[in-house]
């Protein structure tokens, strides 16, 4: 008889520890949430510190680089200083 009794507290000691008996849902610990948002947080700066800097460095590039084709493309349209004279370049005398 005793073993059936122990038996029995332990199945309701399990049940208890198991299922929470009462009307209210267990609430989690406040302490992991504030944390896991502080991480959150830092890796969102992080992120957006990340993509300004390095769109911001492609930016720069790009505008270097349109600036470059834009001195290249005025060099081509302007004639050189040796052929503006309207001398041909044969000598025939």
């Amino acid at each position: 008889m005793n073993g059936s009794q122990a038996g029995a507290a332990a199945q309701a000691a399990w049940l208890s520890s198991c299922c929470n008996q009462s009307a209210s849902p267990p609430e989690p610990p406040e302490g992991p949430r504030a944390v896991q948002a502080v991480v959150l947080g830092v890796l969102s700066l992080l992120v957006l510190c990340g993509v300004l800097f390095l769109g911001g460095g492609l930016l720069l590039r790009a505008q270097g680089l349109t600036a470059l084709l834009t001195r290249e493309q005025r060099a081509s349209r302007e004639p050189e200083p040796g052929s503006a004279s309207g001398e041909d370049g044969d000598d025939d005398s």
